[in-house]
């Protein structure tokens, strides 16, 4: 309890700080594309692997058959709803006003007609889902990512994100509003995270990521890039830039076409 009061003062503090002192501006990510820990990353993927085909990729195949395509996807929607706060939260925090009225009007509309996020009505009424995390703030505000880095049971991650994760985990504004009305057990929190890693897992099957990742060369490679990509992606709304982080005098890739020169300016 003390931990989370500390988050809960500490966070808007944080927040305040960044917003006196710092320009937004994306984090470098540099050190994650270096990939300084690749040798120890790579042993913790072989470890999540294989506890994703023994364990994980089990139970969501039984959770497939035995639970309807709809009813699937009213889970999903439903797991999507109650991270709606969260991302309000960091939306403000990134001074993104706008978007964040945008995602409390998501979050009403889905609650009261999607009866408690089963269906996706807001999305239908041009409020499309705009997520943000602590990751994604803190890059806002300039923080670099930091090495890549590669989570036991949790995938894929910076140091940077890592931290926003932690963050994110103790200090969720739909946790706190829950919490004041129905006290959750461990077990129940616990059935609740294992529910979203199901989801997530069947999710990962209807997207045909196995497949990419089959035909791959290097599985780790390919998820390393995927991730960083995806990152990139949504630091910057949707739009990152085509050389973040890259040198100017960076080689080209094989068969790529080289910048044009710009023309000559004219006396």
């Amino acid at each position: 309890m003390r931990q989370l009061r500390a988050v809960r003062v500490f966070l808007p503090c944080m927040v305040l700080a960044l917003g006196a002192c710092a320009t937004p501006h994306p984090g470098s990510n540099s050190q994650a594309l270096a990939d300084p820990w690749e040798q120890t990353n790579r042993k913790i993927y072989a470890f999540n692997k294989g506890l994703d085909k023994y364990a994980a990729l089990p139970v969501t195949k039984a959770y497939r058959f035995a639970v309807p395509t709809a009813a699937r996807h009213g889970v999903s929607n439903a797991f999507s709803n109650i991270g709606e706060p969260l991302s309000f939260s960091n939306a403000v925090a990134q001074g993104k006003v706008k978007q964040a009225f945008r995602t409390l009007d998501r979050f009403l509309i889905n609650s009261v007609l999607g009866v408690g996020g089963l269906a996706d009505h807001a999305t239908d009424l041009g409020r499309p889902e705009e997520p943000e995390d602590f990751g994604q703030t803190l890059a806002y505000w300039g923080v670099k990512s930091g090495p890549y880095v590669m989570l036991p049971l949790i995938g894929p991650s910076t140091i940077r994100d890592a931290a926003g994760f932690a963050v994110d985990v103790f200090a969720d504004p739909f946790d706190y509003g829950r919490n004041a009305v129905v006290h959750f057990s461990l077990v129940d929190k616990t059935a609740k995270f294992a529910g979203q890693v199901i989801d997530l897992r069947s999710r990962l099957i209807d997207s045909g990521a196995e497949g990419l990742l089959a035909n791959s060369l290097d599985e780790y490679a390919t998820v390393r890039s995927a991730y960083l990509q995806r990152r990139q992606s949504q630091i910057y709304d949707g739009n990152p830039p085509d050389t973040d982080d890259a040198p100017a005098d960076a080689p080209l890739a094989p068969g790529a076409t080289p910048p044009a020169k710009p023309a000559p300016v004219q006396p």
